[in-house]
């Protein structure tokens, strides 16, 4: 179950606020700096790509953007109702926050392919490798 659950419209200066709530929560979870950061990049590259796709598609329904700082780490997941993928863009967009997760899941959403992102951070004890 999220910590916390956003929905909003999905146009670009929401991105903000969801990016802010997501950095907020990730430093309730006990991410440090270097990782906030890195959560502020991510969230806010993968919610500017959910907005992307549901302007493309011509959808006007809402975004959900779940933030989850249980466990041991913190996870960003965002959904939108978008049928359309620009493979191009997609591979650049997820590229990107592959490189600031540990982990990066793209899975089906409600209107088809990649509709939903989840990205995890986990907490430096838990982590393999140590990151």
């Amino acid at each position: 179950m999220a910590t916390v659950s956003l929905r909003f419209q999905p146009v670009p200066e929401h991105v903000r606020t969801a990016r802010l709530v997501a950095v907020a929560t990730a430093r309730r979870a006990g991410l440090d700096e270097a990782r906030l950061d890195e959560v502020r990049l991510a969230a806010g590259e993968v919610c500017a790509r959910a907005v992307r796709r549901s302007q493309r598609a011509g959808s006007s329904q809402r975004l959900l953007v779940e933030l989850d700082d249980g466990g041991t780490g913190f996870s960003v997941q965002v959904t939108d109702h978008a049928e359309a993928v620009d493979l191009e863009e997609e591979s650049f967009a997820l590229a990107l926050v592959r490189g600031l997760a540990d982990v990066v899941t793209v899975l089906d959403g409600p209107a088809g392919p990649g509709g939903v992102v989840c990205l995890t951070w986990h907490s430096r004890t838990s982590s393999p490798g140590g990151r």
